[in-house]
């Protein structure tokens, strides 16, 4: 028996009342809904291969600054999806395109917070990210499979994101404070009516 959602946005409460069959799970089911209550044991199962994350540590390693090396800093990952999602189409559809002054704004709030932030770029276009996303402590990630830049992302404190399901994951697995753009989807997009906030974002994630 198989079971779908309305939306890949929204959360299906018929998991919630599932009789007692084999079920197959078709489409994203990308909610913290489905696993809030055992979510600690999910992080537990999650964790990556031994050769996966010490490549991930030696990278964190390498561009901690020399000055900062055992005092305390924040880590942020922000994690930047371009390429198919700024298509005409997509932007049609209500797949807003992040702006420079996310990041901006975004990057200022964890500053407020700590004297010491290293932010750490992943993206599928780092030539705009270099061009847009600059600061005297940001680095950005090359050369690495996206299982790698996950295990970075799970290194890091906090988390900056934008659309897709791929910069969602990086935000839950740092388990810490996630800010996520205000402007998505576009509102009346036709996108917008496919979406639920409460469902799809954790509520302790932030809005900017």
């Amino acid at each position: 028996m198989s079971l779908s959602e309305a939306s890949p946005m929204i959360h299906c409460a018929k998991t919630e009342q599932l009789a007692a069959f084999n079920y197959s799970l078709v489409d994203y089911f990308n909610s913290w809904k489905y696993f809030h209550h055992v979510e600690d044991q999910l992080r537990l199962d999650l964790t990556f291969r031994t050769t996966v994350l010490d490549r991930a540590k030696r990278f964190m390693e390498a561009v901690t600054p020399q000055a900062w090396r055992g005092r305390d800093f924040l880590k942020v990952v922000i994690h930047i999806r371009r390429g198919d999602l700024i298509s005409p189409d997509r932007q049609r559809q209500g797949w807003s395109e992040p702006e420079p002054d996310y990041f901006n704004r975004s990057m200022a709030y964890y500053c407020a917070c700590h004297p010491r932030v290293l932010f750490v770029v992943l993206s599928n276009d780092m030539l705009w990210c270099r061009r847009n996303v600059v600061g005297d402590h940001v680095v950005y990630s090359t050369g690495k499979t996206p299982i790698e830049d996950m295990a970075i992302a799970s290194l890091c404190d906090h988390a900056i994101i934008t659309v897709g399901t791929y910069g969602w994951w990086a935000g839950w697995f740092t388990g810490g404070v996630v800010v996520t753009q205000k402007n998505f989807p576009t509102p009346r997009s036709p996108l917008s009516r496919r979406f639920n906030r409460q469902d799809y974002y954790k509520p302790e994630w932030i809005a900017l």
